[in-house]
């Protein structure tokens, strides 16, 4: 007969350590799906609501460059607000520039004797959406710019925005949030070991009375214990009345077979008697003896009752075969006792 397997095993290949594993990928997948999804969200919100957003920045910007010039000495005073504009800006993500028009820099030239840049772009090469206003001018426009008139552009504002620049902040989040993502991964991993550890206590008893029943020779005394109502519970009875049921026939075979075993002796004692009586009986009928046959008489008694007796036992045969055909009946058709 095999040995029975040991119960215990790597745990690396048990079913907790499956369930872990398996659970720590998914909570990885998970979270992978979901930067992904932003990421995805960055470039949709990027091909969709970026450009709107863009426009409202450049009028904002135009704005802003109109309330500077508005103030005594505007044109001089915005060479020192447009590297403030430009970091304000740069925060929220946005490039900008202000370009002079070529009436503004010869307006400039003569009225505040400055060579006047404004705010060049220094712009990279990618993809980006841009959107751009004129500034035009104005009646009060005139007193600095002398040589525009009303409705001229004196310059033009841009705002450019850059999927890369979106790219980089959405990595940044990643990398901000993958430490604490990690120790939630963890936490949870940690505590669905401890679950685990508590709710497969029943599946490992059972699992141990089942190994106590493999590594046993015809001993069926293991029972397991239930606990609880739930799946493991009605495993674990069902478990029980296979095992009373087992034991029920196995009781019914040893008493068949007991029946068998003094039916074998008492036909081999038969057959004995059988072959004494019939070499009697040969003798007997020998053609050397001419004269009457002498106890002929209780040789052929004999003879009868050992084969009534062997017809008795055949007869006990039969009830004990019917007897084993009952027995595995019961064990394969029968309902299990609640």
């Amino acid at each position: 007969m095999a040995k029975a397997k040991s119960i215990s095993s790597p745990f690396e290949q048990s079913f907790m350590f499956h369930m872990i594993k398996d659970f720590f990928l998914l909570l990885l997948l998970v979270a992978t799906v979901e930067m992904g999804i932003r990421y995805a969200l960055v470039r949709h919100d990027f091909a969709n609501k970026e450009q709107a957003r863009v426009d409202q920045a450049a009028q904002q910007l135009a704005n802003d460059v109109k309330s500077i010039m508005l103030n005594s000495g505007g044109p001089l005073a915005a060479q020192t607000v447009y590297p403030i504009l430009n970091r304000n800006y740069d925060d929220l993500g946005l490039s900008i520039a202000v370009l002079p028009s070529e009436v503004t820099v010869e307006s400039m030239k003569e009225s505040f004797k400055i060579d006047v840049k404004g705010l060049q772009p220094k712009w990279k090469v990618g993809q980006h959406l841009e959107s751009a206003v004129n500034l035009t001018a104005e009646q009060f426009c005139l007193n600095c710019h002398v040589k525009a008139k009303v409705g001229d552009v004196l310059g033009t504002v841009k705002v450019g925005s850059y999927l890369e620049r979106k790219e980089a902040a959405w990595w940044t989040e990643v990398k901000l949030t993958a430490g604490a993502l990690s120790l939630k991964i963890l936490v949870h991993t940690i505590l669905l070991f401890f679950l685990l550890k508590v709710r497969m206590a029943p599946l490992l008893s059972l699992r141990s009375t089942v190994s106590r029943l493999a590594r046993g020779v015809m001993d069926l005394s293991p029972r397991a214990k239930v606990n609880g109502a739930d799946e493991f519970g009605e495993l674990a009875q069902d478990l029980n009345h296979f095992l009373d049921r087992i034991n029920v026939v196995v009781t019914d075979l040893d008493q068949i077979l007991s029946k068998v075993v003094e039916a074998g002796g008492r036909l081999g004692s038969l057959n004995r008697d059988l072959e004494q009586t019939v070499d009697g009986l040969r003798e007997s009928a020998s053609p050397i003896e001419n004269g009457p046959m002498q106890g002929t008489s209780a040789q052929y008694r004999a003879l009868a009752q050992t084969l009534r007796e062997m017809a008795f036992l055949e007869a006990n045969m039969q009830s004990i075969a019917q007897s084993g055909q009952q027995v595995l009946h019961r064990l394969t058709h029968d309902e299990k006792p609640r």
